[in-house]
């Protein structure tokens, strides 16, 4: 995890180094912020009385912006991203720990829901409310295996895209089977059409 944050600390101060233009980083002509400060009084008063110049060069370019702008807000999405990681391989390590394993879980209505508990080889069903009771004690070896499998592949992340890829499969065999039998009923008609 280490590897994950300094890497990413490094590409940040890259890019940073790389969108910041260098003359900023350097000391101006104008002296530091002392001998700005022991100057007599009326050289704050004539600085705020100017108008600011119009900053022309490489950062007014528009495309320069854009580049910045998605540079920095890939660079944000990452460090969400690694940073939900982080916390939700962190959450499972202390999981693992417990005794009691909560596998998943339905809300039903205002404060109540239902709830599965994996408690050493056996999954409890839990109705949760006001008071918490045990609905259903569930040791069959094999609906325990396809509970947890369903609660895997749901924890995986990746489960919508799965679903989302069979259901664009399903509509596309169905496309392709009404394609088909469009393609035999045609035939079939021209058949008949030429046997009169």
């Amino acid at each position: 995890m280490r590897h994950y944050i300094t890497g990413i600390m490094t590409l940040f101060l890259v890019g940073f180094l790389l969108v910041v233009p260098l003359h900023t980083l350097a000391a101006t002509d104008d002296g530091s912020v002392k001998d700005w400060l022991t100057e007599d009084g009326d050289e704050p008063a004539k600085l705020q009385d100017e108008q600011p110049a119009e900053v022309e060069g490489e950062n007014t370019n528009i495309f320069f912006l854009l580049i910045k702008l998605v540079f920095y807000t890939i660079v944000v999405v990452g460090l969400i991203y690694v940073l939900i990681r982080f916390l939700s391989k962190r959450q499972r390590k202390l999981q693992h720990h417990s005794v009691f394993t909560p596998i998943g879980g339905t809300p039903l209505g205002n404060n109540k829901s239902v709830q599965i508990v994996k408690v050493g080889n056996s999954l409890y069903m839990l109705g949760v409310g006001d008071n918490i009771n045990l609905l259903k004690e569930i040791q069959d070896e094999e609906e325990v295996k396809s509970i947890l499998d369903t609660a895997e592949e749901q924890q995986s992340g990746f489960s919508f895209i799965n679903r989302k890829q069979a259901d664009f499969q399903e509509m596309i065999q169905a496309s392709l089977n009404r394609q088909r039998s469009k393609r035999e009923k045609y035939w079939d008609d021209s058949d008949e059409r030429d046997d009169k």
